[in-house]
């Protein structure tokens, strides 16, 4: 399993940073073991593992450090003299074929090291979660050393925090992944910039940690790494059945070219932008596990939330966009993640200006002062902007350039470019032309 691989890799790498030589058992008894499972609360819940078993029997014996020794010398001697199954080879099939986690079984003997079950827990711990119930692991340096770093962050806040849900650790790695990889992150005041995010219970009082967007740890990573093109792996582990998708490819250089756009423009709308609200307010029309469907995370998984209602398509030419007021700051900044992504997608930067060019036609000729010629210009107007087809946007482009011939080499220009971009690209041109319109509007 993929875990034993990322957990063999963690101890190396601190291995070389500390200056040590511990093997993966002696690591995962001096480092991992003490800072997850204390007597009051466990950072990383392993299924039918010894500390579970001893965590579900609290109420007739209470959990104290030496009970949490006594188990710890059970699960050494499981892990050294049986063979390796779900409850403690984590990531592994179920020691029974018809149980709920039997996944991933093979009449092939598999040699499984002690090493590596040690590896396993280690490695899971540090699997970042991404929503959908899903982790990631990500091979590279930088990233599993934040995230050991973060294991000891994760400690002290929930021990200063008293009514937090334990066993939290792969929704804290995606926070902590937020966290160190800001622009304005400083390590001697990790929680300076931000405190992690929190559900209450308002019946009971506990609070669970919120797991983050997934495209919120993906621009972090893309912050962090902008030139890798890094390999993860995503896969939950879990009581009622085991999930792997599989490894995926995450494209972070088309990732950080939108998220350094995003955040110019945003800047420029808002003047000392909080990075954390970029992040937030960027809602993705997929899920993760649906974003791993594509074959890989790149620019076309960070397609903005219902920016699909406003293009052309199987049901109609799409709604129009709303024209912005003044004030209505979220959604200008809604308007700016929908451009932003859209020119990247298109990869044609003229396009912005054309389309800025043609809005300001239109703008103007809907704006008539004789009460006929404004309302069949605004019919025009609107003819054009719901052009499903390009045929029928070149059509009644013709018909504007009759009636404007000054117009005749801007209309020209952009037919030509039309005519060029594949048939897949143009709900994306009219989604840009119909936002740029309303834009336009909003300044006349």
């Amino acid at each position: 399993m993929y875990t034993a691989y990322i957990g063999r890799r963690l101890v190396d790498l601190i291995n070389v940073r500390d200056q040590t030589n511990r093997t993966v058992q002696e690591f995962f008894d001096e480092v991992y073991f003490p800072l997850f499972y204390t007597p009051d609360r466990f950072l990383h819940w392993v299924s039918n593992s010894k500390f579970d078993q001893a965590s579900k029997q609290k109420g007739k014996r209470p959990i104290t450090t030496a009970v949490l020794e006594e188990e710890l010398a059970k699960q050494h001697h499981r892990i050294k003299n049986e063979p390796p199954d779900g409850s403690f080879f984590l990531g592994g099939a179920a020691a029974m074929s018809t149980a709920s986690t039997s996944g991933q079984v093979t009449d092939m003997k598999l040699p499984i090291s002690v090493e590596e079950v040690y590896a396993s827990w280690i490695g899971d711990a540090l699997g970042v979660g991404v929503g959908s119930r899903l982790n990631i692991l990500v091979d590279a340096d930088e990233v599993l050393l934040a995230l050991y770093d973060g294991w000891q962050m994760y400690r002290t806040y929930i021990t200063a925090t008293p009514n937090l849900k334990p066993h939290q650790i792969n929704t804290w790695n995606g926070w902590w992944i937020t966290t160190a990889f800001a622009r304005r992150y400083d390590p001697a005041y990790p929680f300076a910039a931000r405190q992690p995010d929190v559900d209450t219970d308002k019946t009971t009082g506990v609070a669970s940690l919120k797991t983050q967007k997934w495209v919120k740890v993906i621009f972090s990573l893309a912050r962090k790494l902008p030139s890798r093109q890094l390999i993860t792996y995503a896969y939950s582990l879990g009581t009622t059945g085991n999930t792997t998708v599989g490894f995926i490819q995450v494209r972070l250089p088309e990732i950080v070219s939108v998220e350094r756009d995003l955040y110019r423009q945003l800047f420029a709308l808002q003047g000392n932008l909080k990075e954390d609200a970029l992040d937030n307010l960027y809602s993705t029309e997929l899920g993760f596990q649906k974003a791993c469907e594509l074959g890989a995370i790149g620019l076309k998984a960070l397609e903005p939330a219902s920016l699909r209602e406003y293009m052309p398509g199987v049901r109609g030419p799409g709604k129009p966009f709303k024209v912005p007021k003044d004030n209505d700051e979220p959604l200008r900044i809604t308007y700016a993640i929908y451009q932003t992504w859209i020119i990247a997608m298109l990869n044609n930067q003229q396009l912005l200006t054309l389309t800025q060019r043609i809005a300001t036609v239109l703008t103007q000729a809907g704006a008539d002062t004789s009460q006929r010629g404004k309302k069949v210009n605004r019919n025009a107007v609107a003819d054009l902007l719901e052009s499903g087809q390009r045929r029928q946007l070149i059509e009644r482009m013709a018909a504007f350039v009759e009636a404007s011939p000054e117009q005749a080499e801007l209309f020209d220009e952009i037919g030509d470019t039309i005519i060029r971009m594949p048939a897949t690209d143009f709900p994306l041109f009219m989604a840009l032309l119909k936002l740029k319109y309303a834009v336009a509007q909003a300044k006349s």
